[in-house]
């Protein structure tokens, strides 16, 4: 309920004129690779990948302020996000482990001075009224 609520507010606030487009759900077998592909189509700079624990807090992954321009959160072993060109932002996990269960959320919004150098900030408060959900479930055996 808390993540509808905080998507509503930033639609009221920011309007929700891009549109971010993710993978669907992931059932993978341990140590193998998932890629989780996030697009939006409003030529925003600024894109980020979260990871939601379960009973824990979002988490900045990585984010990124252009075409090639990808830069680390908070750290987390297992995964590499790369920032094909403005509107594809992908995020590789490898290898899966079961502590990579998780929701993952991407995020766009146009860049601004004040995001790039407040990275604070930007862990309190999501950038952009265009999140998505990406579940990914690691299972050993796989299906």
């Amino acid at each position: 309920m808390g993540m509808w609520t905080a998507w509503c507010v930033a639609t009221f606030f920011f309007g929700a004129r891009a549109k971010i487009t993710q993978t669907s759900s992931l059932v993978l077998k341990e140590d193998g690779e998932a890629t989780l592909k996030c697009s939006q189509n409003d030529n925003h700079n600024y894109m980020s990948w979260y990871l939601q624990q379960p009973g824990k807090g979002l988490q900045l992954l990585y984010y990124s302020i252009g075409a090639d321009q990808e830069a680390v959160g908070d750290t987390h072993p297992g995964y590499k996000a790369t920032r094909l060109n403005l509107s594809d932002f992908h995020l590789v996990i490898k290898p899966v482990k079961m502590n990579h269960s998780a929701d993952y959320f991407c995020a766009s919004s146009l860049d601004t001075t004040l995001q790039s150098h407040l990275l604070s900030l930007h862990k309190l408060f999501s950038p952009s009224p265009s999140l998505r959900r990406e579940q990914l479930s690691a299972q050993e055996n796989g299906l």
